[in-house]
């Protein structure tokens, strides 16, 4: 569609509104989880949908007939001051279309958050990066944001090639990848007590716009976090886009995306590996529509039920309905006489009951609960 003039208002809300293919699905606004644990609230915009990338599944891809527009430094930096002030948001993530170039783009995304802490702004700085962003800008980026680095969107070379052909995997996103792993530990070194909080590495997988089994996607999750100090993967389900190469494709359930954020976190917070998570694949390497811990502990029924009062910090992860938080006040809080006791300090005893028992008390039928 031409180029015509779009008040403020009209640019922000199709850029926010752009934004929805990335990471999450609410426009304008996004919420993230800080290192400390706190869940805050974000402006979420494109600096532009301007792209010269030809990725696949993309809306704003280059040649498709879409309405374009762009958001100035200065526009950006007033915006997230008058929504902070007014205490909507807690900070800024920042994604673009690719302008130009890489360089080029990221050297506006710095030019934004650069200017924003000079003028005292303390909010949470996301700043999401170009593929083949120079290292130099990338390093002056971390000196200002929170959080920032490169969406994976898929499993490996062939598979990136034949979806995003204008980067290279290797070169463009895990190279980069390894230079913001490098940049957090850096940056990490030098934050004294109650300054700046550096969030870890982080991606995106577009699940599905390849084809790629739920099995390679855990595979390289495992791989990123031995690699590159991964710590949370994102997830979009491939939904297709009008008048893109892919718009002819199915689009993949919602419901997957959940499972592979439940089997994200097996191996981020309970120390599973992608071979544990093996065990609760379909054939076809996939996760089934059920909460994958819950499949797990079905497979291994032989190891329960687990006495509550001797079992150890692992074997009480692997027990349904306790997570991390719940197994350790379990240990601290030993003995337990009941389940009432157990209710109390936070195990969702409607899924754990069937896998552990109290002294000698346990659910009779584990077959017929679960």
């Amino acid at each position: 569609m031409g180029e015509k003039y779009f008040s403020l208002d009209e640019r922000v809300k199709i850029l926010s509104e752009g934004t929805k293919y990335d990471s999450c699905n609410q426009a304008g606004v996004c919420h993230t989880f800080t290192p400390d644990g706190r869940c805050i609230q974000l402006y979420k915009t494109l600096m532009t949908n301007r792209c010269s990338g030809e990725c696949l599944y993309c809306p704003n891809r280059c040649g498709r007939e879409v309405t374009r527009t762009s958001l100035a430094p200065d526009e950006i930096i007033k915006i997230t001051w008058d929504l902070y002030r007014k205490n909507s948001i807690e900070g800024l993530f920042l994604t673009s279309g690719v302008l130009k170039d890489p360089e080029y783009t990221s050297q506006k995304q710095l030019e934004i958050i650069r200017t924003l802490r000079e003028q005292g702004f303390n909010g949470y700085i996301h700043v999401r990066l170009m593929p083949g962003v120079p290292r130099d800008v990338m390093n002056e980026i971390s000196l200002y944001a929170n959080k920032f680095g490169v969406n994976a969107e898929t499993t490996c070379d062939s598979r990136y090639s034949e979806i995003c052909p204008n980067f290279d995997y290797g070169i463009d996103v895990l190279r980069r990848m390894g230079w913001t792993n490098d940049l957090v530990k850096e940056r990490r070194s030098e934050m004294a007590y109650g300054e700046r909080i550096i969030g870890a590495n982080d991606t995106q997988f577009v699940v599905g716009a390849s084809c790629e089994p739920d099995k390679e996607i855990i595979l390289t999750i495992d791989r990123f976090m031995e690699n590159y100090g991964l710590r949370r993967p994102y997830f979009m389900s491939f939904d297709p886009v009008p008048d893109t190469p892919l718009s002819d494709r199915s689009a993949v359930p919602l419901w997957r995306e959940i499972r592979l954020y439940q089997a994200s976190y097996l191996m981020k917070d309970y120390g599973m590996k992608s071979a544990d998570i093996d065990l609760v694949l379909d054939d076809n390497g996939n996760l089934l529509n059920e909460d994958p811990k819950m499949v797990y502990a079905k497979h291994n029924r032989d190891i329960f039920p687990l006495d509550i009062n001797e079992a150890g910090y692992n074997e009480l992860l692997l027990v349904p309905g306790i997570g991390p938080v719940t197994a350790r006040r379990i240990i601290t809080s030993r003995p337990i006489e009941n389940f009432v006791q157990l209710m109390n300090i936070g195990v969702v005893l409607k899924r754990a009951r069937p896998f552990i028992k109290v002294g000698k008390k346990f659910q009779s039928s584990l077959e017929a609960f679960v």
